[in-house]
């Protein structure tokens, strides 16, 4: 896996510097350089990125100014000729801080803790994705517990979530979270249904029965659910 990395800085010089290393490195993508800060927001405003090499003291836009206004921050290595920001980088949780002129030794040992610590975020995300999911309503996030999903019902261009808590409705396509659940116990039965294999309580003909709720299982989805669940038959 090769983390994408992207590099902002106001001097030429200093990007084609880092750029080389970065390079040399086969833990690292070089997605794209700016020497415009403005320009490199806009870029992390719409592309996700995992490494950014970012200068501090940038006219127009200085590199503190740039994170706080992202909402989501990839790793960050801080590149600056003055030690004074250095508890900036403590403040702001950054992987590393390599100060100006930047050798090589450091930016070995920079690059593997944000290696390392990638791989700390893949096994988090892995564990949360086995385990939960989290839906956005009202400005926030809601986690919710696999275990406690019943199902998903779409309702033209929303989608309802069903727990054993409560109800929640999300805006988007059951198609988009059909793709994004790939927990085994999730199942699409119809157009419009998801459903928990761990809540059902029996399945007839046509429909399942999860709690109270009669689910229809469309023609096309009725033997993928019949291969999904242990059936013993004589």
């Amino acid at each position: 896996m090769s983390l994408k990395t992207i590099i902002i800085d106001d001097d030429l010089m200093a990007i084609k510097y880092v750029e080389k290393l970065v390079e040399k490195k086969e833990e690292l993508e070089l997605i794209s350089t700016f020497d415009d800060p403005q320009k490199g927001l806009e870029f992390l405003h719409n592309n996700q990125i995992d490494l950014l090499f970012l200068d501090i003291e940038m006219p127009g836009l200085t590199g503190i100014e740039l994170i706080e206004q992202l909402t989501t921050l990839p790793q960050i290595i801080f590149t600056t000729g003055n030690r004074q920001y250095a508890y900036d980088a403590f403040e702001y949780d950054v992987t590393d801080f390599l100060k100006k002129p930047i050798l090589p030794v450091r930016f070995e040992a920079a690059v593997e803790k944000a290696v390392a610590r990638q791989e700390q975020l893949g096994k988090i995300a892995s564990y949360s994705a086995s385990h939960e999911l989290y839906i956005r309503t009202d400005g926030r996030l809601i986690r919710l517990p696999y275990k406690e999903i019943l199902y998903f019902e779409n309702v033209g261009d929303y989608v309802k979530v069903i727990t054993e808590r409560g109800n929640h409705v999300i805006y988007g396509a059951l198609k988009a979270i059909d793709e994004k659940l790939t927990h085994p116990c999730f199942l699409k039965v119809h157009r419009s249904f998801i459903i928990n294999l761990d809540k059902v309580k029996d399945i007839e003909e046509n429909t399942v029965v999860i709690e109270k709720k009669v689910i229809p299982i469309s023609r096309a989805h009725k033997p993928i659910l019949m291969n999904a669940i242990n059936l013993l038959s004589f």
